[in-house]
């Protein structure tokens, strides 16, 4: 089973998670998930960024915080063979963070970073140095040739989520793993690592 992850969060440097968002593919049947987490403080630039206040988080997660999920969110996590985010470093970190404040740890079996893959796949010319620079989620989805209807179309029909758009984990979670389905035929390893049928 792959799991496809994406966090919205307090700020750059682990504090917490606000949102989480991940998409459980078993090779037949896909489960997509959407957890907000109350917290008391977020960070004006993240704010910004993600567009969720404090006060508006405290009504989209019932206010309830990390821990409320946290078994559910570990079992699922644990269980998949191969857990998949884009810029892999970032997420890790938060939920690593979130796990910690409760005195356990998080645990996983792979990883595949789909920033990091795709870097060399793309070769986005950097402006400052050499070598090709890491490509953001909108230019995966570019790339990809995914459209915003049809992530829209398959964050409202899976995550009953209208409106919404990049930095809102629902819908960067179904950009990543719609652009890894349509390039899969193209790039084998995706097919291999990713999306193995079960026997």
């Amino acid at each position: 089973m792959t799991l496809y992850f994406d966090t919205e969060t307090t700020g750059m440097l682990p504090g917490h998670v606000i949102q989480l968002s991940y998409i459980l593919d078993d090779g037949i049947d896909i489960i997509c998930k959407n957890f907000y987490f109350a917290v008391g403080y977020i960070e004006p630039r993240a704010q910004q960024v993600h567009g969720i206040s404090v006060e508006r988080l405290k009504i989209l997660s019932d206010g309830k915080t990390f821990d409320f999920y946290a078994d559910e969110i570990y079992d699922d996590f644990s269980s998949a063979d191969v857990i998949v985010a884009h810029n892999f470093k970032f997420d890790l970190a938060f939920m690593i963070a979130e796990f910690k404040y409760l005195d356990r740890i998080f645990r996983y079996k792979e990883s595949f970073d789909t920033m990091r893959y795709f870097t060399d796949i793309m070769k986005l010319p950097r402006t400052s140095c050499r070598g090709y620079k890491y490509p953001r989620l909108s230019e995966l989805k570019d790339f990809a040739e995914v459209y915003d209807y049809d992530v829209s179309k398959f964050v409202m029909d899976n995550f009953k989520g209208a409106g919404c758009g990049f930095h809102d984990a629902r819908f960067d979670t179904a950009v990543m793993y719609l652009s890894c389905a349509a390039l899969k035929d193209k790039y084998p390893y995706l097919s291999q690592t990713l999306f193995k049928k079960p026997f």
